[in-house]
């Protein structure tokens, strides 16, 4: 007998109105298949509603005030940019070598701290100004990634290796494009010196449940540090050797949570090489 499960407001003989969660089945028909008795339950779920909608509010306000500050942040930022600039080629003559240096410091710090707002922003719009969620060929957003990698593969003599189960998917395409932009960019990126990147990308659905792993041989994660990764500007790296705002890995973790997915990270160690694994239901829901 088929079941129904539904959530629906009802009023109570108070007056109040309280979400309910309704089951129930069809358990005798006419003749002419119309139902004719049915049975089922009514729990009251007002409270887990109400919290569901004020969690709604509070990550919509989150997300806009993340968004409006970064956004307004950026100007008065390239105003002192632009002008540390001007001061620096109006006084090149009398700069001395610390002068220059401390300068340098100083507009670099400032294109650091664009760099990490621009990342902000990009964060804010996961779910808000990305495309839709539709059906599609998961494949396409790797192909896409790679196009924009291939400069970056090219120079680093990186090796990219594809296999496994590429499913239909329903994702935002520019979102899945960019998990991949970052998550195949850093095995090219945190590449060993003398080293060319083996890099191994691997698909497979069990269960209704598509698993992507991202595999290098690269300088590897001191185990006891994982749990930073996915964290806001979060850096395991020296910035001297390897440039970045430390929001990558924060960013991927938002969008396969946005697919309703699971991201995490594995390494033996430094020098050993990652593995970075997310996993998203192959029919996750076509809401934005």
């Amino acid at each position: 007998m088929p079941l129904y499960t539904t959530e629906l407001r009802m009023r109570s003989k108070s007056g109040e109105w309280h979400w309910v969660l309704a089951r129930g089945m069809v358990v005798s028909h006419s003749d002419s298949n119309e139902p004719l008795r049915m049975i089922g339950t009514h729990t009251d779920i007002n409270e887990r509603k109400q919290a569901e909608f004020a969690l709604q509010k509070s990550n919509a306000d989150l997300e806009q005030f993340a968004y409006s500050v970064s956004h307004d942040l950026r100007q008065p930022l390239r105003m002192v940019t632009g002008h540390l600039q001007l001061v620096e080629k109006h006084l090149d003559a009398v700069l001395d070598d610390d002068d220059r240096e401390n300068m340098n410091f100083a507009l670099q710090g400032a294109k650091r701290m664009d760099a990490m707002i621009v990342s902000l922003l990009e964060y804010s719009r996961v779910g808000r100004k990305s495309s839709p969620k539709s059906k599609q060929l998961s494949r396409i957003a790797l192909d896409n990634a790679l196009f924009f990698l291939e400069p970056a593969r090219q120079e680093a003599h990186a090796e990219i290796m594809i296999n496994g189960e590429w499913p239909e998917i329903v994702a935002s395409q520019d979102e899945m494009t960019r998990l991949f932009l970052n998550l195949a960019g850093n095995a090219i990126k945190y590449r060993i010196e003398d080293r060319p990147p083996i890099i191994l990308i691997h698909g497979h659905v069990e269960d209704n449940i598509w698993r992507v792993d991202i595999s290098d041989n690269g300088v590897g994660i001191i185990p006891s540090q994982i749990h930073r990764l996915f964290q806001f500007f979060s850096r395991l790296q020296s910035r001297a050797k390897f440039e970045g705002t430390g929001m990558g890995l924060a960013l991927c973790r938002k969008i396969v949570e946005h697919h309703e997915g699971r991201i995490w990270a594995e390494s033996e160690g430094e020098g050993k090489g990652s593995r970075f694994i997310f996993e998203i239901p192959v029919k996750a829901s076509e809401t934005a």
